[in-house]
């Protein structure tokens, strides 16, 4: 009956992809023995309750072969027969890769993703399991992550590895899908690593190789793995395309269809009958949670209220005078670390940095380490991991329970960005924070000088990107991040001290807006010089000089998506004014905004190795240059 019921679900599969005319066949007929059989006898899914907090998660992190996922929900009454003819269609529930939703949880795509989100999503339950299990055990379920060949290859991968094994994290399954094909055909003229011994010196747990087409053999290696101390690699080996006489075994089944007299070939190799026993749901008993309620009632409460995402409400005008003078003239990245401070109290906070925490201030003496075997704490070593720490911050942060923050280098955001476009897409929640912001970070020279990254980070779209001048600019920064639900922001910071201390608290109205004027509000100006973050220093430096002369108004953007979603009547009157905009960096998104009267000036080349005044003369960021400039502008 087994044998029936898979070579069923391989025809499904193949059927769907032939009706869609594209996607990747191979994949789903060769892993249908090993996603089935743990489909039937392992994997703990709640189907009647969706947001159920135990349920094990599959992360297909090859996910061009996500068409085996949707024909299991198909079988389990999940899904109906239109969205399998809908495979790749617009709008349906069957799209060419896994898209996050109640169902599928997690999006992937680009290959070795899904293992660094599926690692987050364990280490999440880890901290879940050690804060509320008690005498009743709330949190046991299992992280299965699918794997190929392409996905090993990718250079995260082995940081997620590295990562999983340093904290065993053991509720973590990683199943190989070892076909030895990939695109360019078979890999072993450039991908011949030694898996097993490869994983074993990561602290990992390996079971194979293994056929991946012996029931037998396929079953037992699931039974040993949930059992394991450490996370654990299930090796297994299979065909690519199983039983296609003319394609099984070649890189041409990986990406394209048959035609109809390779299609009758498969049909010949298979002995069709249309059985399927309908999978069991599972879930803790009723009385079971009644019984934590009345033994664990405070720890009941915490767990609902961290659940259904309730945030305890932060009293941040007070958080605002408390800090007040000492943020007077300190760099952004000190400032935010004082918030950090109170925000830290919200027990669902959690993050970590990249090996710099002590130059991105994000750590609290207060906050407990999380280390190997113990995930008591909150904040989290990530060491030299960028990719990997910002995929851990989407599994983190999926299903919206936790608060989430991830810290680096702004210049090292590059290695970062295919996974914020992946958490943007994917409409998760998570902070991140870059400090070192501009080219005065002076002696490490041009590769530690961000120019790009603030320009690259403003495209993606959905991410509010954030670079706060002084302390009320970034309190209102962490409260409009407490309050996102489908959206991530960056915090953009720097590293030096710089003076900050031009403000007016009445306008704090506006402040909140995204842009608004610092010290004139009338608009009733012969120019508007426009900047944000640790630039506007020289701003105020060139208007103390020229405001005994020139009626100037200072006008801060510091998040220009924010900005933008302001109505047009608070936007249009800065339309007809002279503008000069500073900013270190060589975005152009300022163009769209058409000013009639407009003078850029950012960076339009890379650095030296050399200090930050010396740096500011060789970019022309000057007080003198600036007056210069402005002057110029007056006069037209």
């Amino acid at each position: 009956m087994l044998y029936n019921i898979i070579n069923n679900i391989r025809i499904i599969c193949l059927r769907s992809i032939q009706i869609s005319k594209s996607g990747h066949p191979g994949m789903p007929m060769g892993i249908s023995d090993i996603f089935t059989i743990l489909w039937l006898y392992f994997y703990k899914k709640n189907f009647n309750v969706y947001n159920y907090i135990n349920n094990d998660k599959i992360i297909i992190s090859n996910g061009h072969g996500v068409i085996i996922q949707y024909v299991l929900l198909y079988l389990t009454k999940i899904y109906n027969l239109k969205d399998l003819k809908s495979l790749r269609k617009f709008n349906s529930k069957t799209p060419a890769h896994p898209e996050i939703s109640k169902i599928i949880d997690a999006s992937t795509g680009p290959l070795g993703q899904g293992i660094g989100i599926g690692i987050g999503i364990g280490l999440k339950n880890k901290i879940f399991s050690n804060k509320f299990n008690k005498k009743i055990t709330l949190f046991n379920n299992k992280i299965w992550i699918f794997c190929g060949d392409g996905c090993l290859m990718e250079g995260v991968s082995s940081e997620g590895i590295s990562f999983c094994g340093v904290y065993n994290i053991n509720n973590i399954i990683l199943i190989y899908d070892s076909n030895n094909i990939s695109i360019d055909g078979e890999t072993k003229n450039y991908f011949f690593e030694n898996i097993n011994n490869k994983f074993n010196s990561m602290n990992w747990n390996v079971i194979g190789p293994i056929d991946g087409h012996n029931f037998i053999n396929i079953y037992n290696a699931y039974k040993k793995a949930i059992k394991s101390y450490f996370p654990t690699l299930i090796y297994f080996k299979t065909i690519i395309g199983f039983l296609s006489s003319d394609k099984s075994y070649t890189n041409n089944v990986h990406g394209n269809i048959f035609n109809n007299n390779e299609i009758k070939n498969i049909y010949k190799n298979y002995f069709i009958k249309y059985l399927y026993k309908k999978k069991i749901f599972f879930c803790i008993k009723k009385k079971y949670i009644i019984y934590y309620k009345m033994n664990f009632y405070f720890s009941y409460l915490e767990l609902i209220r961290i659940l259904n995402n309730i945030i305890p409400k932060i009293n941040l005008i007070s958080i605002f005078y408390n800090l007040f003078y000492n943020c007077i003239n300190k760099s952004s990245r000190f400032i935010s670390s004082l918030i950090l401070k109170k925000i830290y109290k919200i027990n669902e906070f959690i993050g970590g940095s990249a090996d710099l925490s002590s130059s991105n201030l994000t750590i609290n003496t207060n906050l407990n380490i999380i280390k190997k075997n113990s995930f008591l704490g909150r904040y989290i070593n990530f060491g030299v991991r960028e990719f990997l720490m910002s995929l851990i911050s989407y599994g983190l942060s999926t299903e919206n329970n936790n608060l989430v923050f991830c810290s680096t280098f702004l210049v090292f955001s590059n290695y970062m960005i295919s996974s914020i476009r992946s958490i943007s897409i994917s409409k998760i929640k998570n902070i991140f924070i870059f400090t070192h912001d501009s080219f005065l970070v002076g002696e490490d020279g041009p590769t530690h000088q961000p120019i790009e990254q603030i320009s690259i980070l403003r495209k993606i779209p959905r991410l509010y990107v954030f670079r706060p001048f002084n302390l009320i600019e970034t309190i209102i920064c962490w409260l409009f991040f407490l309050k996102l639900r489908k959206n991530s922001c960056c915090l953009i910071l720097s590293r030096q001290n710089y003076k900050n201390n031009h403000f007016n608290i009445y306008n704090i109205k506006n402040i909140i807006k995204g842009g608004y004027v610092i010290n004139n509000i009338n608009f009733k100006s012969e120019l508007i010089i426009l900047s944000s973050g640790s630039d506007l220093e020289i701003v105020f430096e060139c208007y103390f000089y020229l405001k005994k002369y020139f009626n100037i108004t200072i006008l801060s953007i510091y998040c220009n998506l924010l900005f933008d979603k302001q109505k047009k009547n608070y936007k249009k009157n800065i339309k007809n004014k002279k503008i000069l905009v500073l900013e270190s960096s060589n975005d152009d998104i300022w163009n769209k905004y058409n000013f009639k009267n407009f003078f850029l000036l950012n960076i339009k080349k890379y650095g030296k190795s050399s200090s930050g005044n010396e740096l500011k003369k060789f970019y022309n960021f000057t007080k003198k240059n600036l007056i210069k400039i402005c002057l110029y502008l007056i006069k037209l």
